[in-house]
């Protein structure tokens, strides 16, 4: 199978990468032969964002922006791509993603995240804005484990939401895409063993 007509029918996510990064098999299984995996972590912050979405009174203590899981889809470098930021306002250059979860945020973490990076990136391809101009958000609800192993927030949820502030380089997008050219290339050589195998 050639990766690139992959793509064509389900574009390059950050998720994608990521999962390449963190389990090449787990990704072969889930974005080649499309057995979908879910987990309670995923389903949690899912229905999250799309409260966040549909219901304005919902966590007033995280703002919002005009444009709510935004979809955009590019082409970089023959490779079709996708993303959906959590929150995006264009004209005053503010991003912001939505993010619950035990592991901890920090200004560190939102720094090194490659997520608001390849938003950046679709951002550019598409509007020809510079990462320079955004403002970027993490916006973390800290989660929480029951007894019963349901996920709910860490209470009093107010003082369990941390905002952290970071900014995007043109060389970030650069360096970014030297990154995607790179995986998508070891992804294709992983398909290429699977497939003698």
């Amino acid at each position: 199978m050639n990766i690139l007509t992959s793509f064509k029918k389900r574009p390059l996510s950050y998720s994608c990468l990521s999962s390449f990064d963190y389990n090449p098999e787990v990704w072969y299984d889930t974005y080649i032969l499309g057995n979908k995996q879910v987990s309670k972590e995923m389903t949690f912050g899912t229905m999250i964002a799309q409260k966040k979405q549909d219901d304005p009174t919902f966590l007033p203590q995280i703002p919002r922006c005009p444009l709510l899981q935004y979809k955009m889809e590019a082409t970089f470098n023959g490779i079709p791509m996708i993303g959906k930021p959590d929150a995006i306002d264009l004209d005053n250059f503010i991003l912001r993603d939505y993010k619950t979860g035990k592991k901890d945020w920090d200004k560190k973490r939102a720094d090194e995240t490659d997520q608001l990076t390849m938003y950046l990136m679709l951002v550019y391809i598409i509007h020809k804005i510079p990462p320079e101009k955004f403002t970027c958000w993490i916006d973390w609800m800290q989660t929480m484990e029951d007894e019963n192993f349901n996920l709910s927030f860490v209470e009093p949820i107010e003082e369990n939401i941390k905002h952290f502030k970071t900014k995007r380089t043109m060389a970030d997008i650069l360096h970014f895409g030297k990154y995607i050219n790179d995986t998508v290339k070891k992804m294709q050589e992983f398909i290429n063993k699977k497939e003698i195998a």
